[in-house]
């Protein structure tokens, strides 16, 4: 099995989604920059230690999105989008679609009513 895949890339996600969570922490606690370095040395030691430390700068891994993290809800969707087949997506869609069709459609219905 091929190390690069949408399980380890969700768990990257993961990993970003809760370092999103601390550095918005420590904005919410106005924790200084060096309080944070603290927070995060056993993660930066880490990643040191694999020799990634410093590479971040230099290039990006261009299968992670890091601009918008996607919701753990989501991540699952997109997982089980991949796995799906062209059949099973089109089912999908054409079943979101009649939902969103029937809501229209009863949404109409009280205006009318009302």
């Amino acid at each position: 099995m091929a190390f690069e895949h949408d399980t380890n890339r969700g768990r990257v996600l993961k990993v970003l989604d809760t370092l999103a969570l601390i550095e918005k922490s420590a904005e919410s606690n106005r924790a200084s920059p060096e309080a944070l370095a603290v927070m995060l040395k056993p993660l930066t030691d880490r990643l040191a230690g694999l020799g990634l430390a410093g590479q971040a700068a230099e290039a990006p891994a261009p299968a992670v999105d890091t601009a918008a993290p996607l919701t753990a809800g989501q991540r699952a969707a997109q997982e089980l989008a991949d796995r799906a087949s062209l059949r099973e997506l089109l089912a999908a869609l054409a079943g979101r679609l009649d939902a969103h069709a029937a809501r229209l459609d009863g949404a109409t219905a009280s205006l009318v009513e009302g």
